[in-house]
């Protein structure tokens, strides 16, 4: 018997066998996600929205629907970020105070959602941050129902400050986490021009740079794939370029952008569903 709480509301079951589902957290807290069933044969896919997002975000919503369509199990859970059955993207300027940690536990949580109704076998799919977290997942979990990890536009955590000022910054974050402080920073983070957030949460972002990322693709014996759009203006300088001098197998869509929008979904979609069959 889970020790989690299970909830689930149906809706649009008649056509398109999508289900919104509720998750019980140890925290108290509820999280929600969009699942829909499909072949038993294939591998379930965990679909993870990129930084501050929700499962409706127009990228995750084209997946849902065309890995539904191949017959592929899918759930799509929103991070709740804090927030009890959070339905909408959070503002940059908001307070935050959720980590990396709480992310990683909640796609552990949803894991065992997908266990309870006898998956067998899951592929981690992320898009953006996401990505970064479903790598952090596997990497501090290692999951063995997890048999592949798929990241489109994988982003790293950083601060879009320069170097000195981004190392004696990242001392100064560090002390305060350390010592527990709850004074907001506030930062130009990821997209956000001004991400305000507790020492704690920002560096729990901020650990997963560059480095550490490629440092545990190479540790992780998973099967691991990126798509990158060749267009994609939300990357730091060379990144892709240290992506393909990882173990990690690389796919670039020429001219897409970090979104995968408009003509190129269609290329994202035939890679991701050719990767779900190259197992």
């Amino acid at each position: 018997m889970t020790k989690w709480l299970l909830i689930g509301i149906c809706v649009l079951c008649a056509s398109a066998r999508a289900d919104i589902v509720e998750l019980g957290l140890p925290n108290k807290l509820v999280a929600r996600a969009e699942f829909r069933a499909g072949e038993s044969s294939k591998p379930a896919v965990l679909l993870l929205h990129g930084f501050l997002q929700t499962h409706e975000f127009p990228l995750i919503h084209r997946m849902t629907e065309s890995l539904s369509s191949a017959g592929y199990t899918v759930l799509a859970p929103s991070l709740s970020l804090g927030i009890s059955h959070r339905k909408q993207s959070l503002a940059c300027e908001a307070l935050h105070t959720h980590t990396q940690d709480d992310a990683i536990k909640e796609i552990g949580a949803w894991l065992t959602w997908l266990k309870a109704r006898n998956v067998r076998s899951v592929v981690l799919l992320g898009h953006s941050f996401g990505s970064m977290q479903a790598l952090a997942y596997v990497t501090e979990r290692r999951d063995p129902i997890v048999s592949k990890l798929i990241g489109v536009s994988i982003i790293e955590g950083r601060m879009k400050i320069q170097v000195p000022d981004y190392n004696t910054l990242m001392r100064e974050i560090r002390a305060m986490a350390a010592a527990g402080e709850s004074k907001t920073v506030t930062q130009p983070f990821s997209f956000c021009q001004k991400f305000r957030a507790s020492p704690k949460s920002l560096l729990s972002y901020l650990e997963w740079s560059p480095e550490k990322i490629v440092r545990e693709i190479n540790r992780s014996r998973l099967p691991i794939v990126f798509i990158m759009g060749g267009q994609d203006d939300r990357l730091g300088p060379g990144w892709i370029d240290q992506l393909a001098k990882t173990r990690a197998k690389l796919q670039i869509i020429k001219g897409a952008n970090h979104f995968m929008d408009g003509e190129y979904e269609f290329d994202l979609q035939d890679l991701v569903l050719a990767e779900l069959k190259s197992r």
